[in-house]
């Protein structure tokens, strides 16, 4: 992590995304930082300390259980935010995010922006709103089967040794899907041309990325 000092790039970072449309209070020390390919953005930096706003770059968010077992809860990409359930004081354990392309975040202090943001209204509007849209999120059916090809692709791109699933039970643990809806989605993407099969329960990406 290295903290970027360059205002007229924090600039187009705000403006971009309208970041300080999201505040009443003026004039807030904003910070860019960067994360790069491998970190643990809430490890380098954790979100008691900083709460971000993501403006580049990919990284995984996944959970490890207590049998030091892991699985993929999200792969993000694009603007996002994180920070919300740290500044409300329940961060959950045991959750990373890892960086796999260089991640860029627009970040606000915690500790020394919580008593002025504890009475900004169009910040608890906006902390409300991602809130809602994440417990939304969490709450939808994953059935669907164009969302689990969508997740099964970015496992295979960003977390499999050679884009290659060798181990179908071990991919749907790691994805929080059960083993029957993996075994369709490779069957569907194999039918499709988008995948190869390899071997017995090996899978490999026809076009590498």
């Amino acid at each position: 992590m290295r903290e970027i000092r360059d205002p007229e790039l924090l600039e187009q970072y705000l403006r971009k995304y309208h970041i300080r449309s999201f505040f009443d209070t003026k004039e807030l020390p904003f910070r860019l930082y960067e994360y790069a390919p491998g970190e643990m953005i809430n490890v380098v930096h954790p979100m008691e300390e900083s709460m971000k706003f993501i403006v580049e770059g990919v990284f995984d968010h996944y959970k490890i259980q207590e049998d030091g077992s892991s699985y993929l809860i999200s792969h993000c990409d694009g603007f996002g935010f994180m920070g919300d359930l740290a500044f409300c004081g329940r961060q959950p354990p045991g959750r990373y995010q890892e960086v796999i392309e260089t991640v860029r975040a627009v970040e606000l202090p915690m500790a020394e922006m919580r008593p002025v943001l504890e009475n900004d209204n169009r910040f608890l509007r906006f902390l409300v709103d991602t809130m809602a849209q994440r417990m939304t999120a969490s709450m939808h059916i994953r059935s669907d089967m164009t969302t689990a090809e969508k997740a099964l692709l970015g496992y295979l791109r960003w977390r499999c040794p050679n884009q290659t699933i060798t181990n179908v039970s071990e991919a749907a643990f790691h994805m929080n899907y059960s083993r029957r809806q993996i075994q369709r989605v490779l069957k569907a993407l194999t039918e499709q041309g988008k995948l190869v099969r390899t071997g017995k329960g090996q899978y490999s990406l026809k076009e590498p990325l």
